[in-house]
């Protein structure tokens, strides 16, 4: 008799954090609904003080393969090293803060399916404030890159929107074009490998999606030491994509710029809200 193929790889490497990485296999426990054959759960104990390993035993149910890094290396290089280890056609890599939500993988599962698709993410709540903390990675006029609708309360319409970049902190991708893409580039440390794989995959002909109708719970930058690297690794991305970010930027920057302090009018800059207002009158007219 022929055994079900694993079609499904959710990777996420923990450092530290056990309650949460708990709290997060609990979620995806009783949200994802396939057979036991047809899956399997990557969990990468990023060298870990905390005992990782005796989740295995809270959660004997669970398909769980266990690898455990010699020295920290990050979520790029884990998350590779997990994706190498896959044996899913969709690799699904997640972040351990995260609280999925009733509904979030079929959507994405779905999007997966169309073969121009390159990664796709979705819509993140941050539980401290119940407002969006990402729908979609906008760039502003100057080539950065900034989480698109981050503190709206209001979600966007059902459906999925195209976006330049998705963050990994929840993404799915077929496996076989995130090896092809040669995954995270680890020169980066604990930020924006996420975004430059993206501008990778639209750069071969791509599209990152979003899917509106695939909500989660992100407790937002929770590892220890998440930030240390953020000026390495913005350094690095400007040099590598500031030209292209600064077109998107020309783009779509005006319109995500009102949308985000919309609420909140006494955080606009009087004159960004001029050039955005400026910019939004040149597209229309």
């Amino acid at each position: 008799m022929k055994h079900p193929e694993i079609q499904y790889s959710f990777i996420t490497a923990a450092f530290n954090c056990i309650d949460l990485t708990r709290s997060f296999l609990k979620s995806l426990q009783q949200t994802v609904c396939l057979s036991p054959e047809t899956f399997e759960i990557i969990l990468i104990d990023d060298c870990s003080s905390e005992p990782i390993n005796s989740l295995l035993d809270e959660f004997p149910s669970l398909p769980i393969v266990f690898i455990r890094n010699r020295e920290n290396l990050g979520f790029g290089a884990s998350n590779n090293r997990g994706a190498r280890k896959a044996r899913g056609t969709f690799l699904f890599l997640l972040n351990n803060d995260l609280n999925l939500l009733p509904g979030w993988f079929e959507p994405m599962t779905e999007a997966l399916e169309a073969p121009e698709t390159g990664a796709v993410g979705n819509i993140q709540i941050n539980p401290a404030t119940n407002l969006m903390d990402h729908a979609g990675v906008a760039f502003d006029l100057e080539g950065t890159p900034f989480h698109a609708r981050k503190n709206r309360r209001r979600k966007p319409d059902n459906g999925s929107y195209e976006w330049p970049a998705v963050t990994a902190a929840c993404m799915g991708i077929r496996r076989e074009l995130f090896l092809e893409m040669g995954g995270f580039d680890p020169i980066y440390r604990n930020g924006a490998e996420d975004i430059d794989l993206c501008l990778r995959l639209k750069q071969a002909g791509y599209r990152n999606i979003v899917c509106n109708q695939s909500v989660i719970y992100h407790h937002v930058s929770s590892s220890p030491g998440r930030h240390e690297f953020n000026a390495h690794n913005v350094a690095i991305l400007m040099e590598r994509w500031h030209e292209q970010g600064k077109e998107i930027g020309r783009r779509i920057w005006a319109s995500e710029y009102v949308k985000r302090y919309a609420r909140h009018w006494w955080k606009f800059s009087p004159s960004k809200l001029a050039i955005a207002l400026f910019r939004l009158c040149m597209v229309r007219s």
